[in-house]
């Protein structure tokens, strides 16, 4: 029974990774400039938290072996979440109270 869960741990971590590396996608897309979209210094912000929410997550299959360290991946995740969310809503007038 224990090597059975064991080996859909195993699977779980693979399938965290590739979690992972889609969050870490999102972030380099959010970073790197393009030529077709300007966006602002917040919906960059926004980009890059969004995809952190992500990677907090994959963090939870891959090392969250222990329940203190799954609930702060958790908070995280919620964390970046809720603030991806409300920057990418008000990036205008963050925007206008930055300058």
């Amino acid at each position: 029974m224990a090597a059975h869960l064991m080996g859909n741990f195993a699977e779980l971590k693979i399938f965290g990774w590739l979690i992972f590396a889609w969050g870490a996608a999102l972030i380099a897309i959010a970073v790197l400039p393009s030529k077709e979209q300007v966006h602002s210094m917040t919906r960059r912000a926004a980009g890059v938290l969004g995809g952190s929410v992500f990677c907090f997550l994959a963090a939870i299959l891959i090392w969250g072996d222990t329940t203190p360290l799954r609930n702060a991946f958790v908070a995280a995740a919620v964390a970046a979440a809720a603030l991806s969310w409300y920057l990418g809503g008000h990036a205008r007038k963050v925007d206008r109270a930055m300058k």
